[in-house]
């Protein structure tokens, strides 16, 4: 079952969308937003796999909210909803699944959803998969990255790391051996901490070990999924970053 939120300030434009959304088989509307402060306050008690939400909404708008969801769970999908085909552009910014323009076609948000399902899908097979995939870790050096967890010093090989990323407003540092270290510190700290080191920044929301990457494949408008070795986690990899990764670390 796929977990919407419907975040929309019109009433009328909210009951349309969710009439449709509730025609397609395994697809539950868990909450309904009037506005992009209640929508954030929603994704972190009912932790939704996707969002449908209206850009110019009140007190805070679609964009902003984004934002704050992304800091949450930058893997839930986010559907746009606007007016103004202005808008658009700014959405992809912050990492938008996809967009609708109003008013809405149904049929378009019925092909949104299956895509959805698909990657959903595709998600659950990496997570299957993943863990068959070892890389041996070269530990020449044995360097620790030092990070703040719980009001105490954590000490990580560096060349361990796998992924680091955003989850429940904190940052989560994956590294081999099933490893899984919270810390308050920032991606933007981490990734100046790292910046020495084989590293790389693929998403405003991952920062992954290269030497960890098996596959990139396509995930929705201008974002890639990323299949890491020793881990069931994944990365999103923007458009721009496949290209820079590929000029870096591909022959």
């Amino acid at each position: 079952m796929l977990k919407v939120i419907i975040a929309e300030d019109d009433p009328k434009m909210r009951l349309v969308l969710k009439r449709t959304l509730e025609e397609i088989p395994n697809v539950s509307i868990v909450g309904e937003a009037e506005n992009g402060q209640q929508l954030v306050r929603m994704v972190e008690e009912l932790a939704p796999e996707v969002i449908f939400l209206d850009v110019d909404m009140p007190v805070m708008n679609g964009i902003e909210a984004s934002k704050e969801i992304f800091d949450i769970d930058s893997r839930i999908f986010l559907v746009f909803a606007t007016g103004f085909q202005c808008f658009t552009q700014e959405a992809f910014e912050v990492y938008a699944f996809d967009y609708l323009v109003k008013p809405f076609n149904m049929e378009r948000v019925r092909q949104t959803i299956h895509r959805i399902k698909e990657l959903k899908t595709e998600r659950k097979k990496a997570a299957l998969w993943t863990p068959e995939a070892k890389l041996v870790v070269k530990r020449e050096e044995s360097l620790k990255l030092k990070v703040l967890s719980n009001e105490k010093s954590t000490f990580i090989n560096i060349p361990d790391i796998i992924v680091i990323t955003r989850k429940e407003r904190r940052t989560v540092i994956y590294a081999v051996g099933n490893v899984a270290v919270k810390t308050y510190e920032s991606l933007q700290k981490l990734e100046e901490q790292l910046k020495d080191y084989r590293f790389f920044r693929c998403h405003k929301g991952f920062i992954i070990n290269p030497d960890m990457v098996l596959e990139v494949s396509p995930w929705g408008n201008k974002t890639y999924l990323v299949k890491l070795a020793n881990t069931k986690e994944t990365a999103l990899m923007t458009m721009e970053n496949v290209k820079e990764f590929q000029k870096r670390y591909c022959i």
